[in-house]
């Protein structure tokens, strides 16, 4: 963690029309600005002459909650929202002691707005629990369709000529037969033609190297065992990519498991 950072929150983003659900989406406060970093985004850095409001956001308790940037930055969308677990009280309070925007952040009328949100009638409460298990059942079968691929792992070795590839929640499906799973990066030089896939905003590349799923095919691979190095040829260059270590845990970047185990001590 830098020097000058206060603190960080994992959560989601809402740029524009493009939303980002949790946890793919992280807000760090520091002393002078605030930055948004949103996969497949640009990061968005605010300064205090950047801030013109901080309001809370409360669409559905825990699952829809967070804060919305008003800012003065023409490059950036207007609706710039941070979602997140920990309730848009304490991100604001936060902001607010670090004298990152003037005056009270909240509006006056906050507290009743959120009341009103929050009165959820019943009728609501039937349709956001029926389309919780429409949706699981939808993830419950999606998952299932792919039971038949083998995951690129560390002990895996392999050398196949890609000819068919999906991308499918950040994974890579290949020759419906073998997954290389969302987060595996480029670790060698980046050759011209290799850009990524969905721009960030404002048109240019960002400074990140791609992923393997911005690959275009036809390109080969190959692997040797206990490694997580990907070795992929393509346009006559040799490219590397280090596949995720499951291992590997980073504490400024909490998964689920620990979001829950957090949530549950409170």
């Amino acid at each position: 963690m830098k020097e000058n950072q206060l603190i960080k929150y994992t959560g989601g983003s809402r740029i524009g029309s493009r939303n980002l659900t949790i946890p793919f989406a992280s807000l760090h406060i520091e002393k002078d600005k605030i930055e948004l970093k949103s996969t497949g985004f640009k990061t968005l850095t605010f300064k205090p002459e950047n801030l013109v409001d901080i309001e809370e956001v409360y669409f559905v308790p825990f699952i829809a909650q967070g804060i919305r940037i008003k800012h003065n930055k023409s490059e950036f969308s207007e609706n710039i929202i941070f979602w997140s677990l920990t309730t848009p009280e304490k991100i604001i309070d936060l902001i607010k002691k670090n004298s990152l925007i003037q005056g009270n952040p909240r509006s006056e009328n906050s507290s009743s707005k959120r009341n009103k949100k929050t009165s959820i009638p019943p009728i609501a409460i039937v349709s956001i629990f029926t389309l919780i298990i429409f949706g699981g059942t939808m993830i419950y079968q999606d998952s299932k369709k792919f039971d038949k691929y083998t995951t690129l792992t560390k002990d895996a070795e392999i050398q196949l000529e890609v000819k068919n590839m999906r991308v499918d929640h950040g994974s890579s499906y290949i020759n419906r037969s073998y997954i290389v799973p969302m987060g595996t990066k480029l670790i060698s030089n980046r050759p011209k033609w290799f850009k990524e896939k969905h721009q960030p905003i404002g048109g240019k590349d960002s400074d990140q190297n791609p992923y393997f799923n911005d690959l275009y095919k036809p390109f080969t691979i190959l692997k040797s065992s206990n490694s997580f190095e990907l070795k992929v040829i393509k346009n006559s260059d040799t490219l590397i990519f280090e596949l995720p270590d499951p291992d590997r845990k980073d504490p400024n970047d909490p998964t689920f498991k620990d979001l829950f185990e957090q949530l549950t001590k409170n």
